[in-house]
C-alpha cells in the first residue's frame, strides 16, 4: 500500500521529467543539425569502415536520443497507470488521492472540502489505495 501511495505522490514529477525529456531531445535535435552542418570528410580504416567523427558523433546523439525516447515512454506508462488506477475509485476516494498525494496538500484540505472527520478521510486513503495497488504495482 505504501509503494502505491508513493509512486501516486510522485505524478507531478513524472509529469516534469517528460516535459523535461522532451526539453532534451529538442536540444539534441538543435545539436544533431549542428552538425551535420560540418564537414565530413570520409576516413577509411584498414577494415574499409567510415570513421568519420562527425558522423560518430551524430550516431551517440541519435543513440542518446533514442534512451530519452524509451525513458519517456516508461514515465508516459506510469502516468496512465495511476491514471488508470483512478477510474476505479468513487468521488471521494479520488478526491482525497488527488488531493492528498498528488497536488501534496494537507488533509485539512480535504477534510474541509468533503466535510469529513480526519478518521474517516485517512479511512477512505486506506480504502482506495488498495483498491488502486492491483492497477499500480
Amino acid at each position: 500500500m505504501n509503494n502505491t501511495i508513493s509512486r501516486i505522490g510522485k505524478y507531478k514529477e513524472i509529469l516534469a521529467d517528460i516535459g523535461d525529456i522532451d526539453l532534451r531531445v529538442q536540444e539534441l535535435e538543435e545539436e544533431i543539425l549542428g552538425i551535420s552542418g560540418q564537414g565530413m570528410e570520409e576516413r577509411t580504416g584498414k577494415t574499409y569502415k567510415i570513421t568519420s567523427s562527425v558522423e560518430q558523433q551524430a550516431e551517440k546523439l541519435m543513440e542518446r536520443k533514442e534512451e530519452l525516447f524509451k525513458a519517456q515512454a516508461t514515465k508516459k506508462r506510469e502516468l496512465k497507470r495511476i491514471d488508470n488506477a483512478m477510474t476505479i475509485l468513487t468521488e471521494e476516494e479520488r478526491d482525497i488521492m488527488q488531493i492528498v498525494h498528488i497536488e501534496h496538500r494537507r488533509y485539512y484540505v480535504v477534510q474541509e472540502k468533503l466535510m469529513l472527520s480526519y478518521q474517516r478521510v485517512k479511512q477512505l486513503e486506506k480504502q482506495a489505495a488498495i483498491k488502486m495497488e492491483r492497477y499500480i504495482s
